[in-house]
């Protein structure tokens, strides 16, 4: 009877409903620009924006309120993103106790979802099968103005928000970042971050928030957008059928009318706190986003800070003054800051670098820009334009921030603005917006582990991306996730290989045109059509054999692959990079110890360029010794950086006690993978790429549309003569099921704490209780409506993360384990709460109906992940490397289909033993476990 509730009305509303637009006009027609149609809903004035692609049965559902934190006041900082969550606890129609939760109906639908707060705007997203648009247009138009908002549910989520707040509080530049802004604006309420102060997370009444609710979630202050496969006449009879009930707000929307003050000199700020680098960042107030000045501050942001030609590289990293460098200018829809960044090693100090990048400045005020470096950047743009709008989920967050900009069409419009910047431009707003004393500068000032509070020490090091910093103020606030912004952690382990690939198999296109599998070139080459057009994606891998357990230097191939983009036998960094940058490309190499990733997405007319490059990096790097010396000490900038990083060293420490030192999942602690990088040679580097470098072993995949785009020609004409690689098989010790055992460790002043629980299984992806077990596993603790979610967060509020996994290279005995993050004062009792749902997972084993939702839920994923070319390739290329042949994505849904019951929970019980938990304790507690003083 349940499912007669949320998913029997779909297809009664596609088959019976009549037009509303053609019935009673009620939806006007607005506007239509690159494909994207605008109307006004004119009963409540609610603002729909339509893209519709029927070429793979996907659609999303998006509803963006403008409201943000910027709406904020005192004293109800953080009420946008606390609602946020708020809105998922439940409504009239979905909520816990009638069982049918909106995590719960979605994910069963195999949705992608989630939400995300941010300054001007909050979003809500479901990206689904097609044919359960309406459902989703059910929840959304339901939690609009039937959210449950008790206080219970606000009491449980405040301790998980908490929770998120403090894990930012462990990031040095989160930290920084917030600091600086609540200092360059005293007085706009930017000035504080979305997600809110300390004490107003812990202390707003849910009176205040309902009031907040009351005041702005309406949809004459909402923009429905719908994009990929679905018929216009039915989606307008959705509409009328679940909006149409809902009247304009009963009152006018308060805004917030506070201008910024004249600033009247620079403005400094310092954070001491436990870290390995030194940073500065120094930020200059720009105006909002569709300003006529934004787009050449944009350029002049890729101009200085992205690439290895960007003037702040050549600056810092070249010369080894910096770890890394970057520049952005922020697009909010009022004020922003134009910022620079640098991290810098122990040789150089904050005053140094402060004074460096005033001279930086100075000079683009002199000399500007070239024409032809605004062309690169202006090229790269579009072509990265053209090649994001990969799915409809993309498209979707990129109208999103457009909307949240106050125009959508910006999303459309956006790089022709672009292509209109001059050199003229650029000067002027560099001398008009970079001055002095419009300026705030943070200092980052890092106190080693086990200093006093008085002792200041600024020699840290930490390894950045040339195209930008550890954290972006652009990262949102969302729901179930972690920020969706430019978070990037450069982990040297591989946590969960295994896991990875099982949700990757979760994008695939059934209904995919037939596959071309040949060898070219002496490359096992994959090609597949599909729905994408005038763009193609590309991932490949070559193993690496052996190497794992060959006990040389571990860090050798990573360092090896990171080398590839630093110059070429016939072009040095700058013009290759340039080249790249022209046809807006980014060629990914990286490698572990057992294999090298290869990944690329280009225009279709450029594949033969883009091969040739392709080709040019991996058979001819330039492998120059300056070059090395300057990568070894990026790297050993962000291997010192996990010194202080509670989730890195918890994984190290729960791989070492799981698996033996001849392992290939064993991963090497933190010093031993700085002895690693300062021993390594570049000799080494040359001897692996000579020998592990060629096609013996290499498998490419190519998604998109690939019909005319001639890549056997491609290859043929590039690869030729190419040889070397390896073909040999990865030996390693095998592990057995250790002891129980209990570890901590202590990082001082870290105000979120990891929790790590896990046992070696021995499980092999290819063995027959993979799959039985990666659904039990699925049931514990995948996603929202995973139980460790549903319970240790959702109802008992500990968290902000939880999840269980299966982790292990393919190849290799796996292991199982789960990971949460705590404040360690409530650490035990995340502790106790997690076990709680572990025992009763391994005692008890799932039921009948959680197995069926998860069939599901795994199955539904199919069609969600058809819409990509990126998925796709990726999960064919884990198929073939596995040895299966493409087509096994048709088999794939049949063998999660007959997996049984029984062999699920014996699954459970053959491979977990209550009585072997490994558990490792990471941040500031003591060697018992609690809390530090």
């Amino acid at each position: 009877m349940k499912k007669t509730i949320f998913l029997g009305f779909c297809s009664l509303a596609f088959c019976t409903l009549i037009s509303a637009q053609e019935k009673n006009n009620n939806f006007k027609k607005i506007k239509e620009l690159g494909g994207i149609e605008e109307y006004l809903y004119q009963p409540n004035g609610m603002n729909i924006l339509l893209l519709q692609d029927n070429a793979s049965p996907v659609a999303t559902v998006q509803i963006v309120y403008r409201v943000g934190s910027k709406n904020e006041v005192i004293g109800n900082t953080g009420s946008t993103h606390l609602l946020e969550h708020l809105m998922f606890k439940g409504t009239a129609s979905f909520n816990k106790k009638n069982g049918n939760t909106i995590t719960d109906v979605l994910q069963n639908t195999g949705a992608q979802l989630n939400a995300t707060t941010w300054y001007d705007r909050t979003n809500y997203f479901e990206t689904l099968p097609s044919d359960k648009i309406g459902l989703a247009l059910q929840i959304e138009a339901d939690r609009m103005r039937n959210s449950l908002l008790l206080k219970e549910d606000k009491e449980a989520e405040m301790t998980v928000v908490r929770n998120e707040f403090e894990r930012g509080e462990n990031d040095p530049n989160s930290l920084l970042d917030k600091e600086i802004w609540a200092s360059a604006y005293i007085a706009h309420p930017y000035h504080h971050s979305t997600i809110g102060w300390k004490s107003d997370i812990e202390k707003a009444p849910i009176e205040v928030l309902r009031n907040f609710y009351n005041t702005y979630y309406w949809p004459d202050n909402a923009t429905l957008t719908i994009i990929g496969d679905f018929k216009k006449e039915n989606v307008f009879a959705l509409i009328e059928t679940y909006f149409g009930k809902i009247t304009k707000a009963p009152n006018p929307m308060p805004q917030p009318y506070t201008e910024e003050p004249q600033q009247y000199g620079p403005r400094k700020i310092v954070v001491k706190k436990p870290g390995e680098l030194g940073v500065i960042n120094k930020a200059y107030k720009i105006p909002g986003a569709l300003h006529e000045d934004l787009p050449a501050l944009n350029i002049l942001g890729e101009i200085i800070g992205s690439g290895p030609s960007a003037i702040l590289n050549k600056t810092f990293v070249d010369t080894r003054l910096g770890i890394y460098a970057y520049a952005n200018a922020t697009n909010f829809k009022e004020v922003g800051l134009f910022t620079i960044g640098v991290g810098f090693p122990t040789t150089s100090k904050h005053e140094d670098i402060d004074a460096k990048i005033n001279e930086v400045v100075a000079k683009i005020q002199k000399e500007g820009v070239t024409q032809d470096e605004i062309n690169r950047v202006v090229a790269e743009i579009s072509t990265q334009t053209i090649l994001s709008r990969d799915g409809s989920g993309v498209i979707a967050s990129g109208l999103n921030e457009a909307i949240a900009s106050g125009d959508w069409t910006d999303y459309v419009t956006g790089v022709d603005r672009l292509k209109k910047v001059t050199p003229a431009d650029v000067l002027r707003v560099a001398q008009k917006y970079l001055v002095e004393d419009q300026s705030t500068t943070g200092y980052f000032i890092p106190k080693q582990s086990g200093e006093s509070k008085a002792q200041d020490q600024a020699d840290a090091n930490h390894f950045m991306p040339e195209n930008g910093p550890f954290y972006y103020r652009d990262s949102n606030h969302n729901h179930n996730e972690e920020p969706s912004g430019n978070l990037i952690a450069a982990h040297t382990a591989i946590l969960n290989e295994n896991k990875m690939e099982a949700e990757s198999d979760l994008l695939i296109e059934k209904s995919a045109s037939a596959f071309k599998r040949e060898k070219i070139a002496g490359i096992d080459v994959v090609s597949v059509k599909t729905a994408a057009k005038d763009f193609v994606t590309v991932a490949a891998s070559i193993s690496a054999g052996n190497f794992a357990n060959e006990t040389k230097n571990a860090i050798i191939p990573s360092l090896t692959a990171s080398m590839l983009s630093k110059g070429t036998t016939l072009n040095d960094k700058f013009k290759f990079s340039q080249k790249l940058q022209k046809l807006g490309v980014k060629l990914n190499v990286s490698a572990s110890t057992t294999k090298i990733n290869i990944g690329f997405k280009c225009l279709k007319k450029d594949l033969d360029e883009v091969v040739s490059l392709l080709a040019e990096e991996l058979r001819n790097p330039l492998f120059d010794a300056k070059e090395f010396e300057n990568l070894k000490q990026q790297y050993t900038g962000n291997t010192q950086q996990s010194l202080n990083d509670p989730g890195e060293r918890g994984s190290i420490a729960l791989s070492q006690a799981i698996y033996p030192k001849g392992n290939p999942n064993y991963d090497l602690s933190v010093e031993t993978n700085l002895e690693n990088i300062k021993n390594a040679t570049l000799d080494e580097v040359k001897a692996f790429h000579k020998k592990y470098f060629g096609p013996a072993s290499m498998h490419l995949v190519i998604v998109g549309d690939t019909e005319g785009a001639n890549l056997n020609a491609c290859l043929k004409k590039h690869f030729k003569n190419w040889t070397g690689g390896v073909a040999e098989n990865l030996k390693f010790e095998e592990a057995v099921k250790a002891n129980s055992k209990t570890e901590v460790i202590t990082i001082p002043e870290k105000p979120s704490a990891e929790l790590f629980i896990g046992q070696y299984t021995g499980l092999k992806r290819a063995d027959a209780d993979y799959i039985p077990f990666y659904i039990a596993n699925y049931t514990l603790g995948a996603g929202f409506a995973g139980r460790l979610m549903q319970t240790v967060r959702d109802n008992d509020g500990l968290t902000y993360s939880i999840s269980s996994g299966i982790g292990g290279n393919i190849q290799t005995g796996g292991y199982w384990f789960v990971n949460a993050s705590f404040n360690p004062n409530l650490f035990q009792k995340g502790l106790d709460a997690t076990m709680v749902q572990v025992d009763k997972w391994v005692k008890d084993g799932i039921t009948a109906q959680e197995l069926e939702n998860k069939k599901s839920n795994l199955i539904g994923s199919f069609k969600v992940g058809m819409s990509t070319t990126a998925g796709m390739s990726r999960t064919i290329l884990s198929f073939i490397e596995r040895g299966l042949e493409p087509d096994y994505i048709q088999q794939y849904p049949k063998d999660i289909e007959k997996v049984t019951l029984q062999q699920v929970n014996n699954a459970v019980k053959k491979y977990i033993q209550l009585d072997k938990m490994i558990i490792i304790k990471a941040g500031s507690l003591d060697k018992d476990g609690n809390p530090l003083k």
